[in-house]
């Protein structure tokens, strides 16, 4: 008779308390895709972490960003980093694209431009909102196009060879 006793309190409290489990932290979320990589500021359209751009270069980058946004209301930003700390580079492109939020909330149409020169890899990692767009396929072609620039070490201008090719796939003109 006890168990049945505490039974129904227990069910008024369940009913009550919307019978909801607590809520994911933000950092259980991301754990499986982002186990490895470090936490990056954003520090703009463009965050350079390796040091690999010049200041003018790293304005002449975000201004085309900043258009290209202005034209299509997909945000695009570049990220360097000087190591990927052993996680996969493109785990660490997903998990910088959503820990900073790019890309329109319901639209998820961001895209993260990602070098890491030290390692000689990068990925463009896109949200789901761009894949139909900017495929697998098509971001490979991208980054065909940038690798000889980035072999003369002139990231400058694979970086801008790149970010034209993604606009002119996803609807923007230089």
């Amino acid at each position: 008779m006890r168990p049945a006793a505490l039974a129904a309190p227990l069910a008024i409290l369940l009913v009550a308390g919307g019978c909801k489990a607590a809520p994911e932290p933000a950092a259980a979320k991301e754990t499986a895709a982002c186990d490895g990589v470090p936490q990056m500021a954003l520090a703009g359209r463009v965050t350079d972490a390796a040091d690999i751009l010049s200041a003018e270069e790293e304005a002449q980058l975000s201004d085309r960003l900043r258009r290209y946004e202005a034209r299509t209301k997909h945000q695009m930003v570049v990220a360097t980093t000087s190591s990927l700390h052993g996680a996969r580079v493109d785990n660490f492109g997903t998990c910088l694209g959503n820990r900073w939020k790019i890309g329109r909330k319901d639209h998820d149409d961001g895209i993260v431009v990602l070098i890491a020169p030290n390692e000689r890899q990068m990925r463009i990692a896109t949200g789901f909102g761009m894949e139909k767009i900017l495929t697998d396929d098509k971001a490979l072609a991208v980054i065909h196009q940038m690798t000889p620039y980035f072999a003369k070490a002139d990231y400058a201008g694979g970086l801008s060879t790149g970010i034209d090719a993604i606009a002119a796939q996803t609807g923007d003109t230089p």
